[in-house]
């Protein structure tokens, strides 16, 4: 039963940060309708630059605070970029227009992070607190307990923002009813440029997270298989529904890594996999996901 508690703990711990990061996702699908497969790049892109201004515990660069006030700025300028010379252009085409130009994106930034950052895994910085917590008979790292905490209060920020803001409710507007939306004077390009910037964020933000914990390197462009499963589970157009699918994948995972590969070597990896295929037979709309309005 301890193993069980502590498996659930840190599975807890870490999918609230997934479904942090899955946030940026479902953002711009709500803004959209993208469905922005290069995620997992700009996660690792986020990564790579937190790295590349912070550096490593044998190789500091610039003090902490500065380092990743300068990675975020990038990741504003980022999200700016993207959404003006690519997506801008897509305003009002068929979705599938917009995943094909993610899905060229995902190839270019994959190619540009080996060029420029090679293959090699490059350990952070410490930008959170080290070591580990005793609680009873569980025992768990302070890395996680601080990545969640961080995690927990970003969700807060862009609940708060998307529900009490007024941009965050012409964003909402713009997504439900966009000629309703731009009669009553509500900017569709702002709206697309938010949602970019803080899709660039997130990730930056969940990027450094994860280097945190378990390094910098190619392998977290990965990340895009573990948040399409949570968008799909929790519902492409869910906040909330990413947040409760964010815990449900880290306790499966680990509860699956820990009990399952003494049986089936590798069933933790495709966990997420699994849980796509499940969603979409059983509740295609995802757990809190909105139902389709259907004719009848």
């Amino acid at each position: 039963m301890t193993a069980f508690f502590n498996l659930v703990l840190s599975g807890i711990l870490v999918g609230g940060v997934y479904g942090m990061i899955a946030l940026g996702f479902v953002i711009v699908y709500k803004s959209s309708r993208t469905i922005n497969i290069a995620y997992g790049q700009f996660v690792m892109l986020g990564a790579y630059m937190g790295w590349t201004f912070v550096g490593s515990e044998t190789d500091p660069r610039l003090p902490v605070g500065l380092g990743l006030f300068l990675t975020l700025v990038f990741a504003v300028v980022f999200g700016l970029v993207v959404e003006r010379l690519l997506f801008r252009r897509l305003l009002g085409h068929e979705m599938h227009v917009g995943f094909m130009l993610t899905l060229g994106l995902m190839g270019l930034l994959n190619g540009l992070a080996l060029v420029i950052w090679g293959f090699d895994e490059k350990g952070m910085a410490p930008v959170l607190p080290s070591g580990t917590i005793h609680l009873w008979s569980m025992v768990f790292h302070k890395e996680y307990l601080a990545s969640f905490i961080a995690a927990v209060v970003f969700l807060a920020c862009f609940l708060y923002f998307f529900r009490r803001t007024k941009l965050g409710l012409a964003m909402r507007a713009a997504v439900d009813n966009p000629p309703a939306a731009q009669s009553l004077g509500v900017s569709i390009v702002l709206n697309s440029q938010i949602a970019w910037v803080l899709c660039s964020l997130i990730a930056t933000l969940g990027g450094i997270l994860l280097a945190t914990a378990f390094g910098v390197g190619p392998g977290l462009s990965e990340m895009v298989m573990i948040v399409l499963s949570i968008s799909i589970l929790g519902g492409m157009d869910s906040i909330a529904g990413a947040v409760v699918a964010g815990l449900v994948l880290g306790i499966a995972s680990n509860l699956a890594a820990y009990y399952g590969e003494a049986h089936i070597s590798g069933i933790s990896s495709i966990v997420p996999a699994l849980l796509i295929i499940l969603t979409m037979a059983i509740r295609p709309f995802g757990l809190l996901g909105s139902r389709p309005a259907e004719r009848i």
